[in-house]
C-alpha cells in the first residue's frame, strides 16, 4: 500500500519539512542563477547570487535542526524514524557542501583562471547545479507522493554523476597542465579545492538520491 509523509508524519513535522525543502529549493535556484551569472562573465552579480545562496542554506538549517527533534522525539517505527533522521542528514551533507562552494566562488578570482580551465569549471559547475536541481525536484515529489517523478529524477541523477566524475578528472588533468602558469600558488589551491568541492557535492546528490529511492522502496510503497 501507498504511503504518503502526512500519513505518518505531524502535521507540524509536516510544515517544517515543507520549508526546510522549500529553502533548499529557494537556494538551489539561486545557486543555478549565479552560476548563468557566471557563464555571461557577469562575475559581481555572480557572486552576490553565491552569498545569497549561503544566506539561505544558513535559515534552512534552523527549520533542520527543529524537524529532526520532532523525529526523534515522535512514535515512528524505528527503522523507518531512523531512515528518515538519515536522509535529513544526507540532505544537509548536499546543503553544507553547496555552501562552500558558493563560499569559494565569492573569493575566486575566476578571470585570472586560464581559459581551457575556467570552460571545464564552468562545465562541472553547471552540472552540479543540474543535480542540486533535479535533488530539490525529487524531495518535493516525495513530499506530495509522486514516486514516479521521484524515480525519473533520481535515476538523472545517477546519470549526472558520472558526468560529473568524468568532468573533474578532466580539470584535474588541465590544473596539472597549467600549473606552471597559475600564479600565485595560493590560486591554483583554490581551483584545485573548488573543483574537488564540486565532484563531492555531486557525489552527495548521488547518494542522497539513492537514499531517496530505498526510503521510498522500502517504507512508502513506491515505485521499484
Amino acid at each position: 500500500m501507498k504511503l504518503l509523509l502526512s500519513d505518518v508524519l505531524s502535521e507540524e513535522a509536516m510544515r517544517n519539512l515543507e520549508k526546510y525543502v522549500e529553502l533548499i529549493t529557494n537556494a538551489s535556484e539561486k545557486f543555478t542563477e549565479a552560476v548563468r551569472l557566471l557563464n555571461d562573465v557577469k562575475i559581481s552579480e555572480s557572486q552576490s547570487s553565491f552569498s545569497q545562496v549561503v544566506r539561505l542554506l544558513d535559515q534552512s538549517g534552523r527549520y533542520k535542526a527543529t524537524l529532526e527533534d520532532e523525529i526523534a522525539n515522535s512514535s515512528l517505527d524505528p527503522g523507518f524514524k531512523e531512515e528518515l533522521l538519515s536522509l535529513i542528514s544526507q540532505i544537509d551533507e548536499v546543503g553544507d557542501l553547496v555552501k562552500e562552494s558558493a563560499r569559494e566562488f565569492t573569493i575566486l578570482p575566476f578571470l585570472e583562471i586560464p581559459i581551457q580551465l575556467r570552460e571545464g569549471l564552468l562545465k562541472l559547475t553547471r552540472t552540479v547545479s543540474e543535480m542540486i536541481s533535479d535533488l530539490s525536484e525529487s524531495t518535493k515529489a516525495l513530499i506530495i507522493g509522486e514516486y514516479s517523478r521521484v524515480d525519473a529524477f533520481i535515476e538523472r541523477l545517477i546519470e549526472l554523476e558520472e558526468k560529473a566524475d568524468e568532468l573533474e578528472l578532466n580539470n584535474r588533468a588541465m590544473l596539472l597542465s597549467f600549473s606552471e602558469k597559475i600564479k600565485p600558488h595560493a590560486l591554483h589551491l583554490l581551483i584545485h579545492d573548488l573543483n574537488s568541492i564540486l565532484e563531492n557535492t555531486a557525489d552527495s546528490c548521488a547518494r542522497t538520491a539513492r537514499r531517496i529511492k530505498l526510503l521510498v522502496i522500502a517504507w512508502l510503497g513506491g515505485v521499484s
